[in-house]
């Protein structure tokens, strides 16, 4: 229990000094130039490559099998979505029922 103490007034003694909040700081600088320069350094590997021709590999994509529809019965436009899920079906749903029912 009193090195517990001890451990939190030397952490509270290191917090109130000069020293931490101005090496802080210092410290912080320093930490954002280094990741300023590897992002610079990953563009400019990334546009070497375009430059060299390189194209990076497609991505894969999800295929869903089905598609949901609706279909205005006023001017009759339709619009397909790919079906992903019965939750992201009610989702949409809603919204078209919400913005687009009532008008």
């Amino acid at each position: 229990m009193q090195s517990t103490q001890a451990e939190h007034q030397n952490m509270r003694h290191w917090q109130q000094s000069v020293s931490f909040s101005r090496n802080r700081k210092a410290r912080r600088e320093a930490m954002l130039q280094r990741l300023a320069v590897m992002r610079s350094a990953k563009a400019r590997k990334r546009a070497e490559r375009v430059a060299a021709g390189w194209e990076p590999e497609p991505k894969m994509e999800r295929y869903y099998p089905l598609e949901i529809g609706v279909r205005d019965k006023r001017n009759g436009e339709v619009a397909w979505i790919d079906f992903r899920s019965v939750r992201d079906a009610v989702r949409r749903l809603g919204i078209v029922q919400k913005y687009y029912v009532h008008r």
